[in-house]
């Protein structure tokens, strides 16, 4: 079963944001889904602990960090159909073996030099990690919290650095949006939410969902490849 860790050497970058929203669009659409919770500082176990009831059927969340991570990777690989690792922010020796674990590595970065600048940092540590495993690690980069309206030269700046040291990017970026932040101050999910608790909940529902359809469509392409 598919194993999807998102990676970052850098805090603030909505890393555990993304991972949430992605394990709310699988959960919701009837795949059972395994969110493991790699960061010490545990902000998913912690909103799993706070708001029990709000966590979508089919959605189970795990804390594992340290030497644990490998094993409860493992076994939540032989139980549902996609497991998601939020990986710790740092480069230690336990984001190197959660690399090695995934079939699908994200990297998120907002439009700025320094993010661009980490994420080529994570790159290359897959790079060493899939000659530590002897496999590829496909890996992808996308944007957070990007405007829905404007992109910036900064940004146009950084689309042509990726490309010129060709680096993958995804279509997909996950927007600004207040929706993604609301569950860990309310609980609710991407589907639970009203108007009256965030502005236009539905937009965000639709920047998830087709963040999950590319993330779903690298998968099986890659599946289709072997």
């Amino acid at each position: 079963m598919p194993t999807i860790v998102f990676a970052s050497s850098k805090g603030g970058v909505g890393k555990t944001t993304s991972a949430l929203a992605l394990s709310f669009v699988f959960a919701q659409a009837g795949a059972g889904t395994t969110l493991i919770d790699a960061d010490p500082n545990a902000p998913l176990t912690r909103w799993a602990e706070r708001f029990p009831d709000s966590i979508p059927k089919g959605l189970t969340v795990k804390g594992a960090v340290g030497n644990a991570a490998a094993r409860v990777i493992d076994e939540a690989a032989q139980i549902n159909p996609f497991v998601i690792v939020d990986l710790e922010g740092t480069k230690n020796v336990d984001v190197s073996v959660g690399l090695g674990r995934a079939d699908l590595a994200l990297i998120p970065m907002q439009g700025s030099q320094l993010d661009a600048d980490e994420a080529a940092n994570v790159v290359k540590l897959i790079r060493t990690q899939e000659d530590v495993f002897r496999r590829t690690i496909p890996f992808r980069v996308f944007f957070t919290r990007t405007s829905p309206v404007i992109e910036s030269k900064g940004m146009r700046d950084i689309h042509a650095q990726l490309k010129e040291y060709e680096i993958p990017l995804m279509k997909t970026s996950i927007m600004e949006r207040e929706a993604f932040r609301v569950p860990f101050r309310l609980g609710a999910s991407l589907y639970d939410m009203g108007k009256a608790d965030v502005r236009n909940p539905q937009a965000a529902i639709d920047n998830a969902e087709a963040f999950a359809s590319e993330v779903r469509d690298i998968l099986m392409a890659r599946e289709g490849a072997r």
